[in-house]
Order: C-alpha cells, then sequence, then structure tokens
C-alpha cells in the first residue's frame, strides 16, 4: 500500500479516537474535578508526544513571532479543556460531541469572514453554498441544542459547549498563523498547557488522587491524554501531508458519528432524533461551507 492509502487508513482511526474521547471524559469527570483531569490530560499527552518528535525527526526550532502566537493558542486549547471537562458534567458525551465538532466550522467560517471585512477586504464575499452551508449550520445548531424554552439556551451544557466551540475556533485561526511542523506545534502546545496548570501542584489538594483510581479510569485516561490528544491529533497533521489538506479536512466529518457510537458503547446512551437530524445537517452545512467546489460554468456553453 502507498503512504497516501495507508495515512488515509490511520485517519480513520484516528477520527475514531477522537470520537471516542468525548465518552471517555464523561467517565473521567465522575472521579474527580474537571482541573485534575485537564492537568493530567496534558501531563501524559506530552509524555506521549515526546517518542512522535524522536521517530518522525521533527525539528523544534522556532521564531519568536511563533512562539508568542503559541503562548495564546496554549491559552485558549487549555480553556478547551476545562470547558469541555466542566460541560460533560451537565450532560450527554454524544451529543456534546455531536454540537462541539458541528459548530466549530461553523463559527471559524463566521469568525474568519468577519475578520476579512474588518480588514475592510472587499473581495471577500460568500458563495450562493456558503450561505446555504451558514443556514442549514444555524438550523442544526438549534436542532442539537434542543431547546424547549428560551432559558435553556442559556443552560450549563449549551452554554459550555457553544464556548467550547468559539474557542476551538479561535483556537483553529490562530494555529494556522503558525509556521512550524503541525507536529510539534502539537508539541508546544501540550507543553505550555502544562505550564499553565503547573499551579494546581500548590492549591489543589486532590491533584494526585488519581494514583489511587482503579483500572477504568486510567483506561479512560489513556484514550483521551495517548490516543486521542497524542497519537490521534499527530497522525491527523501527518495525514495533511501525505493525502493533502483538501481530502484530509473531509475525516473530521466522521467525528461526530464516532461520538455518537462510541458512546452508545461505552455509555449506553442513546441519541435523541433531534440529535441524530441536527447532526446531519451540521455535516451537510460544514460540507457547502467548507468543501463544495462548485463547477465553473463553461465559457461556450
Amino acid at each position: 500500500m502507498n503512504k497516501s492509502l495507508i495515512f488515509s487508513i490511520l485517519m480513520v482511526v484516528a477520527m475514531i479516537f477522537w470520537g471516542a474521547s468525548w465518552p471517555s471524559s464523561k467517565i473521567l469527570v465522575q472521579y474527580t474535578s474537571a482541573d485534575v483531569i485537564t492537568f493530567w490530560r496534558f501531563f501524559f499527552a506530552l509524555l506521549a508526544s515526546i517518542p512522535l518528535l524522536v521517530i518522525f525527526r521533527i525539528p523544534l526550532r522556532i521564531e519568536s513571532k511563533d512562539f508568542k502566537l503559541l503562548i495564546l493558542v496554549a491559552f485558549f486549547n487549555s480553556l478547551y479543556s476545562i470547558l469541555f471537562f466542566t460541560g460533560l458534567n451537565y450532560g450527554s458525551a454524544g451529543k456534546g460531541g455531536v454540537l462541539v465538532t458541528t459548530m466549530t466550522p461553523v463559527f471559524t467560517y463566521l469568525l474568519t469572514f468577519a475578520i476579512h471585512k474588518w480588514q475592510k477586504d472587499s473581495t471577500k464575499t460568500m458563495s450562493k453554498n456558503e450561505v446555504l452551508g451558514l443556514v442549514l449550520g444555524i438550523f442544526s445548531g438549534i436542532c442539537l441544542l434542543n431547546l424547549h424554552s428560551l432559558s435553556e439556551l442559556f443552560g450549563r451544557f449549551n452554554t459550555f459547549f457553544l464556548l467550547a466551540a468559539l474557542d476551538w475556533a479561535f483556537l483553529t485561526i490562530l494555529t494556522h498563523k503558525i509556521r512550524i511542523h503541525p507536529i510539534a506545534i502539537n508539541f508546544y502546545i501540550t507543553f505550555l498547557s502544562v505550564i499553565y496548570w503547573l499551579p494546581l501542584f500548590y492549591f489543589q489538594p486532590h491533584l494526585l488522587d488519581i494514583f489511587d483510581f482503579d483500572l477504568r479510569f486510567w483506561g479512560m485516561l489513556f484514550v483521551v491524554a495517548v490516543l486521542s490528544t497524542a497519537l490521534g491529533t499527530s497522525v491527523y497533521y501527518m495525514g495533511v501531508f501525505y493525502v493533502g489538506a483538501a481530502k484530509a479536512s473531509t475525516f473530521p466529518l466522521l467525528v461526530p458519528a464516532s461520538a455518537l457510537i462510541t458512546s452508545y458503547l461505552i455509555l449506553g446512551e442513546i441519541p435523541s432524533f433531534l440529535t441524530l437530524f441536527g447532526g446531519t445537517l451540521a455535516i451537510v452545512a460544514i460540507y457547502l461551507i467548507n468543501l463544495y467546489k462548485p463547477k465553473k460554468k463553461n465559457q461556450y456553453d
């Protein structure tokens, strides 16, 4: 098999890891607080990423302007993690996985479009398929929020995960501006995130309690820190190099389905009709916004 096919297969596996991190994290928050899990997730992901740097001989040299961006990106990454783990205390992992992974691309596009307009880029306009995609994205979001009243919009579950999606959108935009190897980016972000959470050793008396937890906890932490954060993300970045950015960008569309399936297998969660319907609409919206390229009409037709 050629490298393109190998990495296509590996990227499918990576998306399964990303999806499985949702029910695994739901189990983790039943053991201890979100800040404790956040620190150890980054710590073990950092340890797991070091062999990858050695195996692939990834250079770590970085310019000061990129490092400044990485400091900001790591902040958003740390904020996302605490929103992610805290939000899982208030709702199902499957629904959260679909909501965040489908709303993030929509938020990313809106932010990017707003930045272009703010910079007075008059050439930036929305195509018809992008407008349709945004309309579907907004409607899918309404379905995924499963609102029975206006007050539910600001409920803890929706608030945490909508903020998480918006946070990841900012992180995505900033990451694209960093000009070093993607696996090195992942390493630096994880390393800086560990640094940010180090003060917990002074303020969190339960930080070392995890070493008394059972094998179920450690298995779930392995999925979240090693398989999803370290391996899954690195495989995705390597896949972008081997299969191309356009093809690679289609693989995250598998994450919502993966989150729902693994949540059912691990937690027994059965998704509602609105979650399935909203998730499907959101995937179509992402395709129209980011992937669909209408054919140019031949001038002789």
